[in-house]
């Protein structure tokens, strides 16, 4: 199992109306997500970066994901961008669209990991609850800015599908755990997370968690607003 990020700079009509990758019709594809990006700020709303992509994803290995890339659409997109190759080493909750037992796949490869990680923090919204899910975030957002260890973050939502998620580059595994415990995100995990009410998700989201991983290789860099060079996690990994 191969998960994946990628961001690319691109048309932002075209970033609205573009079809998330499906399993049934991507050869190697276990499942994705897609949206646009909003880069982490201090105001008190979200500034959408209609411009930028992300995608994150899960395949059965490494040809299927270069094979997506070389043909597919969507693919040939995101390979003119930035592309990080993830091995899964922590886990809490799930992978949107997977049965899988994430838990179970990480194991215990957090132990022996050094260097930069990469999170996502993903689910689907609740409608209901959108206006404190903002208040709460705002402050997730500051917390990040002003961690030292937190290297380079954004947020991605596809409205439609209600799926939200951030993408976050960390100076080490250890760094992000503590982030999640300590201040605004400890408080909102705290105050929002019942895990024998919903182990997948909380008060804001559900089928989604928190996965952390170890990069095995990185391609590729998005200049412009809140860029990001390969070489950010190339001390980490190796090129591909």
């Amino acid at each position: 199992m191969l998960f994946s990020a990628h961001l690319a700079n691109t048309n932002p009509a075209k970033a609205l109306l573009r079809k998330t990758p499906k399993p049934a019709g991507t050869p190697g594809l276990k499942s994705a997500r897609t949206g646009v990006c909003a880069p982490f700020t201090t105001g008190s709303l979200p500034s959408p970066q209609l411009s930028r992509e992300a995608m994150i994803a899960c395949w059965e290995d490494e040809a299927a994901l270069d094979r997506f890339l070389a043909e597919d659409s969507t693919g040939q997109t995101f390979a003119t961008g930035w592309c990080a190759r993830l091995e899964l080493v922590r886990a809490v909750g799930v992978f949107p669209g997977l049965s899988d037992d994430m838990v179970k796949e990480a194991g215990t490869k957090s132990k022996d990991m050094t260097g930069p990680s990469v999170a996502f923090t993903m689910g689907t919204a609740y409608l209901k609850t959108a206006v404190p899910f903002l208040r709460v975030n705002n402050g997730l957002e500051r917390q990040f800015l002003k961690t030292p260890a937190g290297l380079w973050g954004t947020g991605v939502t596809n409205l439609p599908q209600r799926f939200v998620a951030t993408i976050s580059i960390w100076e080490s595994l250890d760094a992000a755990s503590d982030y999640m415990k300590s201040g605004a995100h400890g408080a909102a995990v705290s105050a929002h997370f019942d895990p024998s009410k919903d182990p997948t998700g909380h008060t804001f989201v559900t089928g989604g968690g928190f996965l952390g991983f170890r990069p095995l290789a990185v391609s590729g860099s998005i200049s412009g607003k809140n860029p990001l060079a390969e070489s950010l996690l190339a001390r980490s990994s190796g090129s591909h």
